[in-house]
């Protein structure tokens, strides 16, 4: 924090010797209740998000973003702290000693001021005659498809947490236009610990009115590499194909493997506006039969584990070896069909909605929503997020109860995560706009 800190505050030092600049952002307070669950239901999060760009000449400009972030409320370290200590587990853990990460402010679970203040974007744009180059951390984002992109070098899948910007990426991107028939977009970047090498390279071509890209890629930190083409275009109605191979050289020996989007979308004059949009997506890494499990979502990846004498807590979770891939796709499934509509009632209200829906197992997500603009700097959104299924059984996106079982292979250990997912999550935020 420190350093990015400092190379900002002297970046932005011209802006007091007359430099153009501008600034824009937005403050947001968000509450989520997540029915079903134990322990704590409310999370209460509060967000301030200034950009601010600076012109440094014609060619050559500056913009850096700051998140600031706190939160009070439920936590997935803390329930699963209870849910482990209530288990079979509970013995093992106090013989072991075990001792859990605890924060020095417990309301806030901040230690330092960079648990809660970040630079998540600082770079410099240059407009040269024949390319555009941007330096620093920034959002990158290739692919044409709804929700997923397998062709996207860098994926992020935004469905349940709409209300956050794509996650910087430190790199450098050259974008060369081919006259009006295309474009060359060629980046270069590392991890947050400027270790692993990323590099990709998109080509476009414009013919018959539909953009033609072939993309590759490579990610040193995980040793896999992407190879795709995305194509989109309009013919009465917008289509889209992204397809991708994946090759992987880790110590995992995942085969190769395929991901495919396909899907069109419509626009209707219905009041202000209504967006149709449909797709199928394979994960060919996937399998017909996910387990339910799937929901918990590499819940013990987003916590820190206990230090503890004599046992392997990972071990004893059913943790392997290899170092899990940062770039899995996040389905388990094979086959989904993914729907989202938006209908404009007026200027100041409208209304959308998300599906996604697992075709091997029947189970689903819904995740319908309506925001309100009452002011011109105020929206306020209302969303929800309902698991359902239309078989009456488990699946991936609908656990049940059993599915959220963790059983050792010899039986003595068991471990019930049921309290941990919740039937339903309810979201309310307002975001004020600057």
């Amino acid at each position: 924090m420190t350093p990015v800190a400092a190379l900002l505050l002297a970046a932005l030092s011209p802006v007091a010797h007359g430099v153009d600049t501008h600034v824009e952002g937005f403050a947001e307070l968000r509450g989520q209740w997540s029915a079903g669950v134990d322990g704590q239901q409310l999370l209460m999060v509060e967000r301030f998000r200034p950009t601010f760009e600076a012109s440094l000449s014609k060619r050559v400009a500056l913009s850096s973003t700051i998140e600031v972030n706190l939160s009070q409320g439920r936590r997935t370290q803390t329930e699963l702290q209870r849910v482990l200590e209530n288990s079979d587990l509970g013995p093992m853990l106090e013989a072991g000693q075990c001792e859990w990460p605890t924060p020095d402010n417990e309301l806030l679970w901040t230690d330092e001021a960079s648990d809660y203040v970040y630079v998540d974007r600082l770079y410099m744009d240059v407009y040269l005659p024949k390319a555009d180059i941007r330096v620093g951390r920034q959002a990158l984002q290739w692919g044409s498809a709804l929700m997923v992109n397998p062709t996207d070098p860098f994926p992020q899948v935004l469905l349940l947490t709409p209300w956050l910007p794509r996650a910087g990426v430190n790199s450098a991107k050259v974008s060369l236009p081919l006259g009006e028939a295309g474009l060359i977009q060629a980046a270069v970047g590392a991890d947050d610990d400027f270790q692993g090498l990323r590099s990709a390279l998109r080509t476009t071509v414009n013919v018959l009115e539909t953009d033609w890209s072939l993309v590759g890629a490579w990610r040193q930190d995980a040793r896999n590499g992407v190879v795709g083409v995305d194509i989109k275009g309009t013919l009465g109605v917008g289509f889209w194909l992204e397809g991708a191979v994946h090759l992987d050289a880790s110590d995992r020996h995942t085969d190769p493997y395929e991901e495919l989007a396909v899907g069109l979308d419509y626009s209707l004059p219905v009041l202000e506006m209504m967006t149709l949009a449909a797709q199928y997506y394979r994960n060919g890494a996937g399998t017909t039969e996910p387990a339910g499990g799937g929901a918990m979502g590499g819940l013990t990846d987003a916590v820190e584990m206990p230090t503890c004498t004599g046992i392997d807590l990972g071990d004893a979770l059913g943790g392997g070896s290899a170092t899990p891939d940062p770039f899995a796709p996040v389905f388990g499934g094979k086959n989904y069909l993914m729907a989202v509509m938006s209908l404009g009632i007026s200027p100041e209200v409208g209304l959308s909605g998300a599906w996604v829906q697992n075709l091997d197992d029947a189970s689903g997500m819904v995740v319908p929503t309506i925001s309100a603009f009452p002011l011109e700097w105020l929206e306020v959104t209302a969303a929800a997020q309902v698991p359902i299924t239309f078989t009456g059984e488990s699946g991936e996106l609908r656990p049940s109860g059993d599915d959220l079982v963790l059983t050792d292979p010899s039986g003595a250990l068991s471990i019930d995560f049921s309290g941990m997912v919740p039937s339903t999550t309810f979201l309310l935020w307002s975001r004020f706009s600057f």
